[in-house]
């Protein structure tokens, strides 16, 4: 164990799901907002979360690193185990959860500091040393794919970076610290096809080493770079599998109309 009680990293030869998700639930009042969510999360996979607008895919990432919890109106029932351990328990810290978690916003989030500084915002935090921030912000970029754009320049403001190369800096800041899952709220939303590119490209690498799990509305962008899919509907997974199963041999008659577009 480490601190806080989550398992190291060295517990990973256990089950297949890194995450393990069941009988999730969330509401606001009397309004149910995910309900009755089971879901296994593997390692070194990049799985999408798919389904319309208003399905429930947010609430449901954020609930897989406590960040649902920053919204007090609402309710939390069931478990998310990483691992095996509850990260819902009482005695697991939740800035701990979500460092081990690591999450990308829709928007990418710069500070007005420098790139090197917002790489590093996450180190500073939990006091790392100056050489483990050195090594650990160039491991991060080079991650994140933005190194080699930047390494030259690290003292400019972040805010000069473009769109794409803003959302790859808050990729580089969730890796600096070493997570053993990054989460992606539709991080492609806002940028060009080639932004669009970069990022997809550096999912594609980040799955060689963590489990990534992606929210979007696109199906195409599931295709090109998930191994697995969960479709949501009305806050409830109505189905999961395979990326090529779900996309091209749905068993559900409103995953179908999804993907080809009939969806109403």
């Amino acid at each position: 164990m480490i601190d806080g009680s989550l398992p190291s990293d060295a517990a990973s030869s256990g089950p297949p799901g890194l995450l393990e998700v069941e009988h999730l639930g969330v509401s606001a009042g009397s309004r149910k907002i995910l309900d009755d969510v089971t879901l296994s999360l593997p390692d070194r996979t990049v799985s999408a979360v798919l389904g319309p607008s208003g399905c429930g895919k947010t609430t449901f990432i954020r609930c897989l690193n406590r960040m649902v919890e920053l919204s007090p109106a609402l309710k939390i029932v069931g478990s998310v185990r990483l691992l095996g351990r509850d990260l819902y328990d009482r005695e697991v810290d939740p800035a701990l959860v979500r460092r081990r978690i690591g999450m990308v916003f829709q928007r990418p989030t710069v500070f007005p500091q420098s790139i090197f500084e917002n790489a590093a915002f996450g180190l500073r935090l939990v006091h790392a040393d100056e050489d483990e921030v050195d090594r650990s912000v160039m491991d991060a970029l080079k991650r994140a794919g933005l190194w080699d754009e930047v390494h030259d320049d690290l003292d400019r403001s972040a805010l000069a970076l473009s769109g794409g190369q803003q959302q790859r800096l808050c990729i580089a800041r969730a890796l600096a610290v070493k997570p053993r899952v990054l989460l992606l709220d539709e991080p492609t939303s806002s940028l060009d096809p080639h932004g669009t590119q970069r990022i997809e490209a550096t999912v594609r690498h980040l799955k060689e080493e963590i489990a990534v799990v992606i929210v979007t509305h696109n199906v195409g962008q599931a295709a090109r770079i998930s191994d697995r899919v969960a479709f949501f509907h009305a806050g409830r997974v109505v189905e999961v599998g395979a990326t090529p199963d779900i996309l091209e041999r749905p068993r559900e008659a409103l995953t179908e109309q999804f993907i080809t577009g009939r969806f109403t």
